[in-house]
This record gives C-alpha cells, sequence and structure tokens, in this order.
C-alpha cells in the first residue's frame, strides 16, 4: 500500500504526484511557466496552495481529477481578478471568516496584518465572496474600504447566513448542536455564537458559556453549558472534530474550544512530536465543570 504523501497527506504518494503533473498541464496549456512542488504551485504572479485541491480530488473518482483542476484555478483566477473591486462592493460581499492560524503563508503575512488571532489554530479574516470563488482580503482591499466598515459588514453578513441545524442526544447522554450545510462560512459561524445559538434555539447560551468545535468550513458542533454532561461532551466533541478534520474538505482545527462572554479559550493540546492529544481546561472552567457535575 503506498504511503501517505508528505506534502499532500490527503493522498497517497502516486496519486499527489499524478495530480501535480495535472497541475503542471493545466498550466502548460495556458502557456503560463510554473513550478509545482510539494503543496504550492510558483509562478511569477505568486504562489498557490494545493492542499484544498488534494482534498476534493481524495473524494472524487481520478477521471474527475483534470476537469476539478480546471476548475479549482479558473475560480481562483475569477478571484484575483476581482481584486480591484470598488470599496461599495467589497462591502456588499464580505463575510468575517474563520481560517486556520497557518492560512496566510509566512511570505504573504505582511500583506494580512489586519487579521486577528482568534484562539490557537484559528484566525479571523475577511473573504469576498464571489459567485464561483472565495478570495481573502488582502490590507490593499482593506485600507479602500476600511477595516472596521468591513468587520461590521462580514459580522452582519456572516450573522444572517442560513445553515441546517440538528440537536443530537450522544450515545454518552450529552446533548449536542450540529450545524451544518453548504455554505463556506458555516463553521465561522463560531465566531458569532452567541448569536447563532439564539436564532436556531430561541435562547441565549448559558452564563457559562458553551463547549464547541469546528472542524472544517462545514461544520460546527457546539454544547451549551447548561447540565452535567459536559465532560462526556468535552469527549465527543473530541472525537467528532478529530474524525471531521481528517474527512472532510476545508480543514479548520480538531480542538476543542471554550466560548464564554464573547471570549474563545483553546482547550486542546497538541503535541506533534509525542504525537499526543489532550484536553486541558483551564481552571475557571474545571470550576464550572465540577459544579455542573455536581448539580447533576
Amino acid at each position: 500500500m503506498n504511503s501517505f504523501d508528505a506534502h499532500l497527506p490527503a493522498l497517497a504518494t502516486e496519486q499527489a504526484d499524478h495530480l501535480r503533473e495535472l497541475v503542471r498541464l493545466h498550466h502548460a496549456r495556458r502557456g503560463d511557466t510554473v513550478t509545482v512542488s510539494g503543496d504550492t504551485v510558483h509562478a511569477d504572479q505568486g504562489t498557490r496552495a494545493l492542499y484544498n485541491l488534494a482534498e476534493l480530488c481524495r473524494r472524487a473518482e481520478p477521471e474527475a481529477w483534470p476537469r476539478l483542476v480546471e476548475h479549482h484555478f479558473d475560480a481562483l483566477d475569477n478571484g484575483t481578478r476581482s481584486a480591484g473591486a470598488d470599496a461599495e462592493s467589497v462591502l456588499r460581499s464580505v463575510y468575517l471568516r474563520l481560517v486556520p492560524d497557518d492560512a496566510v503563508p509566512a511570505e504573504a503575512a505582511a500583506s494580512f496584518s489586519y487579521t486577528r488571532p482568534v484562539a490557537t489554530g484559528l484566525l479571523e479574516a475577511l473573504a469576498l465572496d464571489l459567485p464561483d470563488s472565495l478570495r481573502l482580503l488582502d490590507d490593499r482591499d482593506v485600507a479602500r474600504a476600511g477595516l472596521e466598515e468591513l468587520r461590521s459588514a462580514g459580522r452582519a453578513r456572516l450573522v444572517g447566513e442560513p445553515v441546517d441545524h440538528d440537536v443530537v442526544r450522544t450515545d454518552s447522554g450529552a446533548t449536542v448542536h450540529l450545524v451544518t450545510g453548504g455554505s463556506m462560512f458555516v463553521a465561522s459561524k463560531a465566531l458569532v455564537l452567541g448569536d447563532l445559538a439564539r436564532t436556531l434555539t430561541g435562547r441565549e447560551l448559558p452564563g457559562d458559556g458553551a463547549l464547541f468545535t469546528a472542524p472544517s468550513r462545514h461544520f460546527l458542533v457546539f454544547h451549551p453549558l447548561e447540565d452535567g454532561y459536559a465532560v462526556e461532551a468535552i469527549n465527543d466533541l473530541a472525537a467528532f472534530g478529530l474524525g471531521a478534520y481528517r474527512d472532510n474538505p476545508g480543514p479548520l482545527s480538531p480542538r476543542i474550544y471554550w466560548w464564554h462572554k464573547g471570549e474563545i479559550t483553546c482547550l486542546t493540546r497538541i503535541d506533534d512530536a509525542a504525537k499526543s492529544f489532550s484536553i486541558v481546561p483551564p481552571d475557571e472552567l474545571m470550576t464550572i465543570l465540577r459544579r455542573l457535575k455536581g448539580a447533576a
């Protein structure tokens, strides 16, 4: 059995090499000179990552890969052409977006200085939602329209984005809210979790907050801290988050987070060297968990 590719772990090494060759051929047919190595396409205009494309290909039959490659880069090119959109157009289409904290390559970080850390593994950015692509705004876009204006417009659009919602009673007895949908901004709803809970349940989140995981762009699962099943919910969220992070396109984070009074705290400690994954709640949350367990 082929081992997974070191740079595109969604694919076996032979599959990843095949995808890189398809990407080279796609650009060659267009007369573009590029270098494809690891998980990146290098061109005179800049670099593009192949991670999301690899995830899409993993779920498709090999004969569909050339079409996926063409569609992927067409969408990226359309997004690039939209970079000169005027401020009013940007404000009409902007969203707050939750992205992995390594979504912006180090060499491009200076062009995305407006982004802000949310918690370990997560970064808040602004994204332009186009008919056939999605593009993160850079500092030039932000300067054109204004940071606070964009954040306000992006937040309002994120709050109003429709999603699907199910309430699930797990085998452990914990109740979790499963939020899904085709939108690219489902997981980003964690940035407005209080508004989301109010819309879905008609109630405010409890004063102790909620636990959640946002493993990929199409999934957000949360558990309000209001009963004695919080510890069980942590285990359920951890298992779901890790599986969904590995198995879905647009992976975000496998970690568990605590939303409390609008602030987000990471509960997961990942030791890459030891390949370990542990939950380490802060003292304040531990006190809450003990109180809820004792009251059950």
